[in-house]
């Protein structure tokens, strides 16, 4: 991978009579490395019991690294969030004040049904995130006690990047490590990590939506709910498309969260 950045910026070189100018890339690629780790911190924040932020205010807060994570006022954005969600978690204050119940999703969702999720919280549950949303733009290492959470960068470790090389170099390593990859191949890495997203994000049960619009994401999906099952995690899925609203049935996936939420025990709140 590194060889192909290398001939990439050879082809653009080329095409536009324009230099690459490597302090500048370097600069990108040390903002891309901060605003990513400072993201997964943030996930990493919804351990915290009750949960500071819920998934529909995090596909918000997300957005900015798809478009310009490569960006200084981006990595700074990521971080003054990260500090007032620490100031959240520190207060209690909590996404969903009646909290009593924790799940994740796995891939996209239903875009134009988001307030599926302001639907949960009838029940006083919160979704606390999802692989996709933690794992598309974070950047995530296993830490020597066995936990999983935000990847120290090169620059924290002291690594410098003095030249285009090194900085390629760093860089494919940074991208390629991205969880969310894994499960394009193989069910089983994705079966783990959403394993270990119960386990430290202490969630009850997972909500799959079995997505039509992305084949990439919703690749072995069955599988990794047969995973979850046998670990004798509860698990709801729903049909879906997160590009075409006309495949989404809102009162269908309803009456399947009312299912699922009596299966954990739970009844609405009381208005």
């Amino acid at each position: 991978m590194t060889n192909q950045l290398h001939e990439a910026i050879e082809y653009v070189e080329k095409v536009t009579g324009r230099k690459c100018d490597d302090e500048r890339l370097i600069r990108a690629i040390q903002n891309e490395m901060r605003a990513t780790s400072l993201w997964a911190e943030v996930c990493s924040l919804n351990k915290a019991v009750p949960a500071p932020l819920d998934e529909k205010t995090m596909f918000a807060l997300y957005a900015l690294a798809t478009l310009h994570k490569s960006s200084q006022w981006c990595a700074d954005f990521y971080e003054e969030l990260r500090d007032e969600v620490k100031d959240r978690v520190a207060r209690g204050i909590a996404a969903v004040p009646n909290e009593r119940c924790r799940v994740i999703t796995d891939v996209q969702p239903p875009w134009g049904f988001l307030r599926i999720f302001r639907y949960l919280e009838q029940y006083g549950a919160v979704s606390v995130g999802s692989l996709y949303s933690f794992g598309l733009m974070g950047a995530w290492e296993t830490k020597p006690d066995g936990s999983w959470d935000a990847r120290t960068t090169p620059m924290d470790q002291g690594i410098e990047m003095k030249d285009r090389d090194t900085a390629l170099r760093l860089y494919a390593d940074w991208s390629l490590a991205k969880p969310i990859l894994a499960g394009f191949y193989d069910s089983q890495p994705k079966s783990e990590m959403m394993k270990t997203i119960v386990r430290e994000w202490k969630a009850d049960g997972v909500m799959m939506h079995l997505n039509r619009g992305c084949e990439g994401l919703s690749l072995n999906i069955m599988e990794n709910r047969l995973d979850l099952v046998k670990a004798g995690i509860p698990v709801m899925t729903y049909e879906g498309n997160m590009g075409d609203e006309r495949e989404f049935d809102e009162g269908r996936t309803q009456a399947r969260v009312d299912a699922f939420m009596e299966q954990l025990g739970l009844k609405k709140l009381a208005a």
